[in-house]
């Protein structure tokens, strides 16, 4: 399972449905995996609270695999952003880390975890929501 940002965010704010779905995850033994932009969001903004919310985050981020953007991710990423930018007849609005997240989605096939359904979809990754 590819975890996305807004899925994290709610997990560490103790929202229910995310914490339930990562219960779930857990018992299933699922792997859980955080794409390296992922972590780029979290940690900017966890440096807009206090030294408390950035430990937090640093913490329960190494509970999970990194993975790493590389050259293949990289492409893929363009591809899936190209191909929802032509579907939408020009720019999507998709942000520039969604298709790499989706990009580590696509490669791993594996869906990915988040509340922003719409703009994965777009991309044409699987996903999953809470």
């Amino acid at each position: 399972m590819i975890l996305d940002t807004s899925f994290l965010i709610d997990l560490f704010d103790g929202r229910r449905g995310a914490f339930e779905k990562g219960t779930e995850l857990s018992e299933a033994q699922t792997v859980q995996r955080v794409p390296a932009p992922v972590v780029m969001e979290l940690t900017y903004g966890a440096e807009f609270g206090d030294e408390g919310e950035r430990r937090n985050v640093q913490n329960a981020l190494r509970m999970y695999p990194v993975v790493e953007q590389d050259e293949t991710i990289a492409r893929r990423a363009g591809q899936l952003l190209a191909r929802a930018d032509r579907k939408a007849g020009g720019e999507s609005g998709i942000d520039k880390v969604d298709p790499v997240v989706g990009a580590v989605s696509d490669i791993y096939d594996e869906p990915v975890l988040t509340a922003n359904v719409e703009d994965f979809e777009a991309l044409g990754v699987d996903v999953e929501t809470y």
